[in-house]
């Protein structure tokens, strides 16, 4: 979802998985606060994989310093409304008192889906944008991650780079040839169809150019993103393209799929005239840096990115490109490969020298490191209150309440003392995290079990008052609240977050219309 490519074409989410989703994210947060002491006042989490964590923490270590830092896209608030725990998530990360996104872009389709899906209100304070929840005010961070510099800028020139350097250039025959190089992971959104498309199309649109380029591509699998046939789809277009384009002096794709060292790495970017990348969405892509580290000052970094590769804006020498219109791609490398011709005549322009120059000096100043400690800095300056707060909701849904005035705790012998003077008392219970817990292994496996006889017991001796009116609530289905609660009569049920609930003494389900009057 956060690339905008459906998951094979399937058209249901499995609520099961969600469940597991739930149950490691709490393994996180019982790991974190079983390990957490005084003088530690910070937390940095990371990913998608552990949205829900922050929430998690804020509920236990309420004045805790959390920093959350997102390394994929986010989807506009469009896409990501079709998610049905599109508010978990929300709520999860919004326990963070920092957000980090790697794009402006990001921050915002974020804000906007806090805005539609939570009425939220989004504000500037102090030049940062900011919002609101719960009393509290959680600060967005864009901020591109960086590479180790040193790293690269040391092994440029080692002996095994210069061996491997000059095996390539002898194996794939790159002699006089303008070479576009490229390193993509096997995946889907990295878009090396098209880029493949957009070569065919430039050694269609340029006869004359055929014999000077050459196209290296290595690609990276990843098990984990790569879906059935990607592989053999760029294989296809790699074959074809040789086998209508080949003579006896030049092969215009070199292609090969598997890991590559790094070494290899650097020997394919010091043998690299145009970086090429061509990825149809992109949350973290730091090929660019290191190319530029890789070739040096003394070559001029010239690089095609798509326009969704985030770094790409940051950069100079960089000709931006929709991915899709292969004809414009194919343009851009006829200007390149002529770019090329005047290196070799000795004529390189000054401009690109100088730009090249800008971008090692900028990869240089955005390091891993100094992403690192800027961020932490911003966490350090954020304010959590030095005291504790109180807390309102049940089971999994409990939240801090901050700066809440006139607030007073609610004490057990108050709650009691209205308990007995009351004649009608109405119980709504989140099944859940509340009746139910959601942090154990044994769950995953048998998530769907009934209750515990003590809380079935416990919930048919209060529903057996005639002054109790008990309710469960739930987001699970009409027939999963049916099969578990089946023997408790007295009890009212709401299914599906309440769009469907059952009456006390009832066995009819009823829909939930009111929503309607607002339309």
């Amino acid at each position: 979802m956060v690339n905008y490519i459906p998951d094979g074409g399937e058209s249901t989410y499995d609520e099961a998985l969600w469940h597991v989703y739930m149950i490691v994210n709490r393994k996180f947060k019982e790991a974190i606060v079983g390990r957490f002491h005084e003088g530690v006042d910070s937390i940095w989490i990371h990913d998608y994989h552990l949205m829900l964590l922050p929430s998690m923490l804020r509920r236990d270590l309420d004045r805790c310093r959390i920093g959350f830092f997102l390394h994929t896209p986010w989807p506009s608030s469009e896409m990501y409304r079709n998610l049905p725990w599109r508010v978990q998530l929300l709520e999860g990360m919004l326990g963070s008192s920092i957000l980090g996104f790697h794009l402006f872009d990001y921050a915002r389709h974020f804000l906007s889906a806090c805005v539609r899906l939570l009425d939220l209100e989004q504000k500037l304070t102090r030049g940062a944008l900011t919002v609101e929840h719960h009393g509290r005010i959680i600060t967005l961070r864009v901020s591109h991650i960086g590479i180790h510099p040193e790293r690269f800028q040391r092994n440029r020139e080692n002996e095994e780079v210069n061996r491997l350097c000059k095996a390539m250039a002898q194996q794939y025959q790159v002699m006089d040839k303008c070479v576009f190089g490229a390193i993509d992971d096997l995946d889907i959104i990295k878009g090396i169809t098209l880029k493949l498309l957009a070569f065919e199309e430039f050694l269609r649109a340029y006869p004359v150019l055929r014999s000077k380029v050459k196209l290296v591509q290595f690609v990276v699998p990843r098990p984990s993103a790569v879906k059935k046939g990607i592989r053999e789809e760029i294989e296809s277009h790699v074959n074809r393209i040789n086998e209508k384009y080949s003579t006896p002096e030049n092969k215009p794709v070199e292609y090969r799929a598997g890991a590559v060292s790094f070494n290899e790495r650097i020997a394919l970017y010091r043998l690299t005239d145009v970086l090429t990348l061509t990825p149809i969405r992109d949350g973290l892509n730091l090929v660019p840096y290191e190319y530029i580290l890789s070739s040096g000052k003394t070559q001029p970094g010239r690089m095609i990115l798509s326009e969704c590769t985030g770094c790409s804006r940051a950069l100079s020498l960089t000709v931006r490109v929709n991915p899709f219109d292969k004809r414009t791609v194919a343009d851009v490398m006829k200007l390149f490969v002529t770019a090329c011709e005047a290196d070799k005549e000795s004529q390189t322009q000054t401009d690109d020298k100088l730009r090249q120059k800008a971008n090692i000096s900028y990869v240089t100043e955005h390091s891993t490191r100094d992403w690192a400690e800027s961020f932490l800095r911003d966490v350090e300056k954020v304010y959590e209150p030095s005291r504790p707060v109180p807390k309102i909701g049940l089971g999994r849904m409990i939240q801090p309440l901050f700066e809440f005035e006139g607030f007073d705790h609610l004490e057990i012998d108050t709650i009691y003392s209205a308990y007995k003077e009351s004649q009608r008392r109405l119980f709504l219970m989140d099944y859940d995290g509340t009746l139910e817990a959601t942090g154990s292994n044994e769950q995953v496996k048998a998530w769907s079990s009934p209750p515990s006889e003590r809380v079935l017991m416990t919930l048919s001796k209060l529903s057996s008052n005639p002054k109790d009116v008990v309710c469960i609530l739930s987001g699970r289905s009409r027939s999963t609240m049916e099969e578990k609660f089946s023997s408790l009569k007295e009890v009212g049920l709401a299914a599906e977050h309440g769009f469907y609930y059952r009456l006390p003494g009832s066995t009819e389900w009823h829909l939930q219309m009111v929503w309607r009057i607002r339309f």
